[in-house]
């Protein structure tokens, strides 16, 4: 069974971060490997904080020791300095697996504001490892002025530019690459904040990689399947607290 390395931080309501790959992962027929580097305490009414995970260096070690992995995926790491760890570790790993970086620099319940010492982590450690960025606009606003060339010249091999916090009646992914780009257009849907889908849709693509797609073809399936989750929310919760990802009911195309 192929095996797709996850790190990132470890929430306990289940709906985002690592706990929330892993299921993503394993729907798609592959072994996940999620390797906690931050305890949150979150839920859907909030982000409230985080903590590292002493022994995850060991946890790594004890999971690359275990058997070859086939795609990684990196999430939410908290702050500058454990980044940074977490790109030495794993800068042995980028020449032969595919390398899928989702910067985290928010939460969709709110709560969650990192400082510049992440955000240049993201920048200047982990783009450069990256086989894949896939920053949302704020995202790329922080990181790179919302430059994808210039995330390009950073040393990431692709950019994926999520379009679900712009406006208007379709979501636009746009694939980036030094030879153009490729978008991916969806109907927007009128489902309000849901938590985790940036989460969902880099381990649905890191699965994918995993098992031998294309990036192009990675990417168009991975939002696919998500857009498919989604249109079974239905219309926005009137309470507005963000909702969760309805995994029990998803299934993969």
């Amino acid at each position: 069974m192929k095996r797709v390395l996850l790190l990132g931080g470890l929430d306990p309501s289940g709906g985002a971060g690592i706990t929330l790959d892993a299921t993503v992962v394993a729907l798609h027929g592959l072994r996940p490997l999620p390797v906690a580097v931050v305890a949150t305490v979150q839920n859907r009414r909030g982000f409230q904080s985080f903590a590292p995970v002493p022994a995850w260096r060991q946890a790594l070690a004890a999971v690359l020791d275990d058997g070859p992995v086939h795609a990684i995926k990196v999430g939410l790491l908290g702050d500058g300095a454990l980044a940074c760890e977490v790109a030495d570790a794993l800068q042995p790993l980028r020449a032969s697996v595919p390398f899928v970086v989702d910067p985290v620099l928010s939460a969709t319940t709110g709560g969650f504001a990192p400082r510049e010492p992440l955000l240049a982590a993201y920048r200047e450690r982990l783009a450069p490892l990256a086989s894949l960025l896939t920053p949302n606009g704020p995202e790329l606003a922080a990181l790179f002025d919302g430059d994808v060339q210039r995330a390009l010249r950073s040393g990431a091999g692709a950019v994926l530019h999520k379009g679900g916090h712009h406006d208007g009646p379709f979501a636009d992914d746009v694939l980036c690459t030094a030879a153009g780009a490729t978008s991916f257009r969806r109907e927007r849907l009128p489902v309000g904040p849901v938590r985790g889908t940036g989460c969902a849709l880099a381990a649905a693509i890191a699965a994918r990689l995993a098992l031998g797609e294309n990036l192009a073809l990675a990417c168009r399936g991975a939002g696919e399947w998500l857009a498919a989750m989604l249109r079974t929310l239905g219309p926005a919760a009137a309470d507005g607290v963000p909702r969760t990802l309805p995994l029990a009911t998803a299934l993969c195309g």
